[in-house]
């Protein structure tokens, strides 16, 4: 496997971030692709259901919507070990490189906000859904919050490694795609 992250020989700490990344993205991608098959297969059932017997199955629509949830914020966590975010290349081109390294500081200092915001309201949301369950199922509603809260952690712990990196003046080699 080819070296993702920064300078191998960083120390202790270094190598324990190093294998977080490594171990986490394997077990999102897992974890990801499982929900998306669960998500494929009762959706067939579904339509097998339907087009065969005329026959539709309640519990579908809480299951799709439980992996849909998975797919969705382990798919972003995913994007977030890759740093493949959404960007402008030709405005950060435009920009020199203390400009650039600054603009890459701030953006991860949002990311971060902003899922430290969505953990501490994925929390609140799961103490309140508690309460409740599903209509069909009888799972707990707090099920559809749990993609969430740990997506929102995964992402949170990765960009902090991220950002440690990056004002410790590492920069990050280029990946091979699909690595």
């Amino acid at each position: 496997m080819a070296d993702l992250y920064p300078e191998r020989d960083r120390g202790t700490l270094d190598s324990v971030l190093r294998s977080y990344l490594v171990v986490s993205k394997r077990v999102v991608t897992v974890v990801a692709i499982a929900f998306l098959a669960l998500m494929v297969g009762v959706n067939s059932v579904e339509i097998g259901g339907r087009g065969l017997f005329g026959r539709s199955f309640v519990w579908v629509q809480e299951i799709s919507i439980i992996s849909a949830m998975w797919v969705y914020f382990f798919a972003y966590g995913l994007i977030a070990k890759d740093r493949e975010y959404i960007r402008v290349d030709f405005l950060a081109n435009m920009m020199g490189p203390n400009t650039r390294s600054a603009m890459e500081v701030f953006a991860r200092l949002a990311t971060i906000g902003f899922h430290a915001t969505v953990l501490w309201f994925g929390i609140e949301a799961w103490r309140f859904l508690e309460l409740f369950r599903t209509s069909i199922l009888d799972w707990p509603e707090s099920l559809f919050v749990l993609p969430i809260l740990l997506g929102a952690a995964d992402i949170l712990i990765t960009e902090l490694i991220h950002l440690r990196w990056r004002l410790a003046g590492r920069a990050f080699p280029a990946e091979p795609k699909g690595a």
